[in-house]
């Protein structure tokens, strides 16, 4: 059942929640009553002592008012009783009571008001024993108000003491309820923890086990055996299944991994030993007519160029070459072919000196002056040009081969960057045309090379329009060695 888990992992999660849900909001209210209940009480505290310092405010300006005459003291009173007045109101709304006591305190309130109401309406018709009578009356009253909040004071903190011993108990009772809950709660977490992962971990521990041991490249353990009915029931069995099947795939790839290893290796031999019958015919023919019609200095000298030609074509593929070496080659190449057309083709170089001793791998750049003789430039019967540039640009050192020849179609040039980015197998990397003794394979084999040597495939762009010539750039990081890592990488494969 696939469910199993989930439902153990739901039901636990849903009892402990409603039940610590239940438990904090019965808490939660039973703590907003007594807050509430503390709230009321203060603010009975804080009315009652309001009431008493209003009246005595009143009283101070009233008398204040009869001596001096000044309205600054009645305006300060009118403002008091309008604050008594409001008290009043709230005394009310706030002590819900029948008390004889409190009664009698807010009638005292009443007479308090209206009597100095009657002072000020005496003193304003200047009659003096009247206003002296009421007044005497205000003081009075204001004085039973004093001693009645005083009685009212003491008898709520009677209440409230009553009120904080039942709020202590109650206190110590919740203390007591949560530590319960809090023992029960991780007591049952415990429980169901233990019951839960129990029935996990076992069958995650074995099959970790075994995935160690796969990483560490032993696939001959045991199948894993697992009792449960749950999810990880069916992950074992794929599990084991999945370790069968990696036995089998890494049987294969060693089988097929000794088959690459010789195709890789005679690839690069057959790239080493595509010299064209042609060509060499062509170049034999021309050191013959040289050697005819000269006194064999030039021929010499062609001589010299095939045969370097050769010597570093059949050298050992193990070792890397350098910038300097390749140039020397095409230099070699450029010679042979200029002897071979003669005005039919130019050409021309612009290397800085100080970028040809960086470690490239053998064969780079003759595959790509071939292509641009081959495909470009060799049917020209004038005009024809080709350019080696190279030069550095902050931490790269760039190989242009340019050619003004017949370009690439974009079919042709989208296949090629394809393979650059890595996005087209080999198998699919088929060139449009072939002629001569380049196919395409030595620059799709360059481009490879170079990828593999320096662990990336940034290291070649191509620029190409159909009748506007050919562009093919080398992207080479400004390192010092790295001729044995190519040398790895491609016989590892």
């Amino acid at each position: 059942m696939l469910f199993r888990i989930r439902s153990k992992l739901l039901l636990y999660f849903i009892v402990l929640v409603v039940l610590l849900s239940s438990v904090g909001f019965f808490f939660y209210n039973s703590s907003e009553k007594l807050v509430t209940e503390y709230d009321d009480s203060f603010e009975r505290f804080l009315l009652l002592n309001d009431i008493s310092q209003r009246t005595n405010l009143m009283t101070e300006k009233l008398h204040a008012y009869i001596l001096e005459k000044q309205p600054s003291y009645l305006r300060d009173h009118q403002k008091e009783k309008l604050k008594l007045i409001k008290d009043q109101n709230k005394l009310y709304e706030v002590i819900h009571t029948n008390e004889i006591n409190l009664t009698n305190y807010k009638n005292m309130i009443d007479s308090f008001i209206d009597e100095s109401d009657a002072t000020l309406g005496a003193f304003k018709k200047d009659e003096i024993n009247k206003y002296s009578n009421h007044f005497n009356e205000v003081l009075k009253i204001n004085g039973f108000l004093q001693e009645s909040t005083l009685d009212l004071l003491n008898n709520k903190l009677t209440d409230y003491q009553k009120f904080y011993g039942q709020m202590e108990q109650q206190n110590h009772y919740y203390k007591l309820m949560s530590i319960s809950l809090f023992a029960a709660a991780f007591f049952l977490s415990t429980l169901l923890a233990l019951w839960i992962s129990g029935g996990i971990t076992k069958p995650i521990s074995l099959l970790s086990k075994a995935a160690k041991e796969i990483s560490k490249g032993n696939l001959s353990g045991e199948d894993i055996k697992i009792t449960t009915k749950d999810e990880l029931k069916p992950l074992t069995e794929t599990f084991n299944q999945m370790r069968t099947n990696l036995r089998q795939l890494v049987k294969e790839i060693k089988q097929k991994s000794e088959l690459d290893k010789l195709l890789k290796e005679l690839e690069l031999r057959s790239l080493q030993n595509q010299i064209n019958p042609h060509f060499l015919f062509n170049t034999l023919n021309t050191v013959s007519k040289l050697a005819y019609l000269e006194e064999a200095e030039q021929t010499s000298r062609l001589i010299e160029a095939v045969a370097a030609l050769l010597r570093y074509n059949l050298g050992d593929v193990n070792k890397a070459s350098t910038l300097r070496d390749e140039v020397r080659i095409v230099s070699e190449y450029f010679y042979i072919q200029k002897t071979r057309f003669g005005e039919r083709i130019q050409f021309i170089t612009d290397i800085q000196e100080d970028c040809l001793d960086i470690e490239i791998p053998v064969l780079i750049l003759q595959p790509l002056i071939e292509n641009a003789f081959i495909h470009g430039v060799e049917e020209y019967e004038e005009n024809a040009e080709i350019r080696l540039n190279v030069y550095r640009h902050k931490d790269r050192i760039y190989v242009e081969v340019i050619d003004n020849g017949e370009g690439m179609s974009e079919a042709t040039k989208k296949r090629f960057l394809d393979y650059v980015e890595g996005t087209a197998e080999e198998e699919s990397f088929v060139p449009e045309k072939s002629k001569g003794h380049s196919n395409g394979i030595g620059v799709k084999n360059v481009i490879r090379r170079l990828q593999l040597y320096y662990q990336r495939n940034d290291v070649v762009e191509i620029e190409s329009e159909l009748k506007k010539g050919t562009k093919f750039r080398l992207t080479i990081p400004g390192i010092g060695k790295g001729g044995q890592v190519f040398v790895e990488n491609t016989y590892s494969r």
